[in-house]
């Protein structure tokens, strides 16, 4: 045996044993990518598992809608023969159908809900004790007066006189 031979076998066999490995020679090239992925995956995980509540306590007294009679209304069907009608919900200039259930949340007799994600891909996951049961069960779809969304309700924009119902069912 050759004593580089020797120096090979005492070090386990491969060139790292020589003090080169800072080189980036002993393959050590896939440990970035690998980190990178990690984080990338926590900050995807971390987006996706974050939910908000709405926990505003209701005013004592009903709002009303402005003079102007510019209003929309909200109508909540819990699917087991419960019904939620939140009447003359005042409008304001980009109002949302997100805007709408906050406001919801205000009156007297609010609801409170529960959302996954922001803005485009904001999801509603529960209203009051109603929560989404998955791809085999009951979930939150909503229409605008008749019509199925086709958005997110985060960023779905209202106009006076506009109403919005939320339904809690299977999927058709």
């Amino acid at each position: 045996m050759t004593t580089n031979e020797a120096k090979s076998a005492d070090s386990g066999g491969d060139a790292c044993g020589s003090g080169t490995c800072g080189s980036g020679t002993c393959g050590s090239g896939w440990r970035l990518p690998v980190l990178l992925a990690l984080v990338l995956a926590a900050i995807l995980l971390a987006r996706w598992t974050g939910e908000r509540e709405t926990t505003v306590a209701p005013e004592a007294t009903r709002e009303t809608a402005p003079a102007t009679g510019q209003s929309v209304s909200l109508a909540i069907q819990f699917g087991d023969g419960v019904e939620q009608s939140f009447e003359a919900v005042p409008w304001h200039e980009g109002m949302t159908v997100d805007d709408l259930l906050t406001a919801a949340s205000r009156r007297s007799n609010g609801i409170r809900y529960s959302v996954r994600g922001d803005g485009a891909s904001a999801l509603l996951l529960q209203i009051d004790k109603a929560r989404n049961e998955g791809a085999r069960g009951r979930n939150w779809t909503y229409t605008v007066n008749g019509t199925r969304a086709d958005r997110s309700f985060a960023v779905y924009p209202l106009r006076p006189g506009d109403h919005v119902l939320w339904t809690f069912a299977p999927a058709e």
